[in-house]
């Protein structure tokens, strides 16, 4: 495609079309992309404030799925937090994640370890590798829809527009934790 091509009238209506159509995916997808920078930027503060509330014994007691019980320390967000429990050995660290469904709640460890920084630096890499994939799948939907929408009609300038969209996103959530982490290596 050559990117100095003015879209068509067409291809601008079909843009705010489809916009509007994926706009809970777009807002979701920033939104996450956000949260990661913030843990990402407060990674150093977060891992003291767990290792801080684990030397005070202090949170409510979350039971995950398999049986465990985890303290919580600190909130990463809306569904995710850093708990710790006692083991014979030491001090253990998890991520957390709560989702409340219909029926039930489901309880999960997604990272665990003995070094709380380790463990929220792999749930950092663990998550940007989920928000490439959730990128990838939007814009292989937005490509579907097009075009079953729109056959017989060029539209890659608007699936391209889409996917520059969420490359900015996530591109400038990983630039943006990098420029105001300086110091933490993730």
């Amino acid at each position: 495609m050559n990117y100095y091509e003015r879209p068509t009238p067409l291809q601008e209506q079909v843009n705010t079309e489809a916009l509007q159509h994926f706009a809970e995916h777009l807002k979701q997808f920033k939104a996450n992309c956000d949260a990661l920078q913030n843990i990402e930027c407060n990674l150093s503060m977060t891992a003291s404030d767990a290792s801080r509330a684990a030397l005070q014994s202090s949170g409510h007691i979350i039971q995950t799925d398999d049986g465990t019980q985890w303290q919580h320390a600190v909130d990463l967000t809306g569904i995710t937090s850093v708990c710790h429990r006692r083991t014979a050995a030491s001090l253990e660290f998890a991520i957390v994640e709560c989702l409340s469904l219909k029926d039930m709640e489901l309880r999960d460890v997604l990272n665990n370890g003995h070094d709380v920084r380790e463990v929220l630096q792999a749930f950092v890499r663990d998550q940007r590798q989920v928000l490439r994939v959730w990128k990838d799948d939007v814009n292989a939907q937005v490509k579907e829809y097009l075009a079953e929408k729109y056959p017989q009609q060029d539209m890659n300038i608007v699936a391209e527009s889409f996917e520059i969209k969420m490359a900015r996103s996530f591109s400038q959530t990983y630039v943006n934790a990098q420029s105001q982490g300086r110091g933490v290596r993730i």
